[in-house]
């Protein structure tokens, strides 16, 4: 198994290949893709959780709402959710049929700006060249850009 992610040049944007042995592992080495393109972010002392519950038609648009709920929550609320107690993704893959669901309880705390060291500013998760596959040997590769 490769590293959990590895980042890529791409034009103004930064690219993040991310790996895992399940769709789980997959969407939280893609999270801590995420935060650790952000910068080196500190928490504060306080302690948060959050649940959350999302559906969508395709793997692809449940990686990019997981990562743009995540994103929303260090943007509008300077919180991050960096310890995943619990995810679960499931769904049947078949078009027309109910597509995919994620289902997480996350552990966090304030983002304390004084003593963090941020690199860059994601404004978005695209949805440029997002890919979910599986792969021969039944791991999983994920492909995401992010607009900075």
């Amino acid at each position: 198994m490769p590293k959990p992610y590895e980042f890529f040049d791409h034009t103004a944007d930064i690219g993040a290949r991310v790996y895992g042995r399940t769709l789980e592992e997959l969407f939280t080495n893609a999270a801590h893709a995420m935060y650790e393109a952000l910068g080196q972010l500190q928490k504060t002392e306080s302690r948060s959780q959050k649940s959350i519950e999302m559906k969508a038609a395709s793997l692809e648009d449940l990686l990019h709402d997981w990562l743009a709920e995540l994103l929303y929550e260090v943007e509008a609320n300077h919180a991050l959710y960096d310890e995943i107690a619990s995810l679960t993704v499931c769904g049947s893959g078949i078009p027309a049929a109910t597509g995919f669901d994620l289902v997480a309880r996350l552990q966090g705390s304030s983002i304390d700006f004084t003593r963090s060291q941020t690199s860059e500013e994601i404004k978005a998760v695209t949805y440029h060249q997002l890919r979910v596959e599986q792969l021969p040997d039944r791991t999983w590769r994920a492909s995401v850009i992010f607009d900075v």
